[in-house]
């Protein structure tokens, strides 16, 4: 029985309000271990606030064990403007990212204040080597992927989007995910690693953000028989409960698949949602640098 080299990496996620480090390894042929697990309850508002030090200055030291390990960082995106395009078939990463920065040139009044993350996508109304721009504002990303830079290889710095549609590889029925946040209403709907419908709403208050959620779940026929992940800062218990009347099936919280084989996990609380970005994070990453090992 062939068995994959073993490899481990670093994740880290800086949620909204928290802040989620990892280290996961792969085990044996299709399983992974989870080698440690730490949360920060500080996020975002850390950033945007100005008390971006001590936060920053934590998460280095707590990597500061595994210093020649590679690392991965993701970020939830306080704004996401998706733009669809197509891309050549045989474009290369390095093609891609030029193709995206000509994009950003048509679509963006200041596309250097933006970073892109470049998605799989394809729903019924699209056919060929289509992807989905998503741009976010760069500055908080940049400030983070500088801390880390001096210690690690980078391997991937972006949105949280991108680790969560690699979830829905692991998933039997397509992967639906609404995250609702003090600013924005988002929901994606995956298959297989792909994108099938992504939107995302700006809210100025709770009114709008129930609003924009009862519009997206009646737009969206898969809500009533799938079961929608919830999570975000608003994803309170009257919201969750204002969801279910208008669902099918009862919702649930951000979780890792069952059917990922993750050792370990007794260890650690690995139930918050910045901890299942994480680790998604880190499989993501992984998956990518088993990619790059074997061309």
């Amino acid at each position: 029985m062939v068995q994959r080299v073993s490899k481990s990496i670093i994740a880290c996620t800086i949620d909204y309000k928290e802040s989620a480090l990892v280290r996961l390894k792969t085990s044996g042929i299709s399983g992974y271990t989870l080698c440690d697990c730490k949360t920060l309850s500080h996020g975002l508002d850390s950033l945007a606030s100005g008390n971006d030090k001590r936060l920053l200055s934590k998460l280095k030291g707590y990597c500061g064990a595994w210093k020649e390990e590679m690392l991965a960082f993701s970020i939830s995106a306080e704004s996401l403007l998706p733009l669809p395009t197509c891309f050549p078939v045989d474009a290369s990463a390095d093609e891609s990212q030029e193709y995206c920065r000509i994009e950003a040139g048509y679509f963006l009044n200041n596309p250097e204040e933006y970073g892109c993350d470049i998605a799989s996508y394809a729903n019924d109304q699209t056919r060929g080597n289509n992807r989905l721009l998503l741009f976010y504002p760069a500055e908080p990303c940049r400030k983070v992927t500088a801390n880390f830079s001096d210690n690690h290889q980078m391997l991937f710095t972006g949105t949280a989007q991108l680790p969560l549609v690699y979830l829905s590889k692991f998933t039997e029925v397509p992967q639906v995910i609404l995250e609702l946040e003090n600013n924005s209403v988002l929901l994606t709907i995956s298959r297989n690693g792909v994108i099938e419908k992504l939107s995302f709403h700006h809210v100025k208050n709770r009114e709008e953000a129930e609003y924009f959620t009862m519009r997206e779940l009646m737009e969206n026929p898969i809500c009533q028989t799938t079961a929608l992940q919830v999570t975000g800062t608003r994803a309170d218990r009257a919201m969750m409960l204002l969801i279910a009347g208008e669902t099918s099936l009862p919702p649930l919280p951000l979780s890792i698949p069952p059917s990922l084989s993750i050792s370990n996990p007794q260890r650690f609380s690995t139930s918050s949602p910045t901890v299942v970005k994480a680790i998604s994070t880190a499989l993501m990453a992984l998956a990518e640098q088993e990619e790059l090992f074997q061309s």
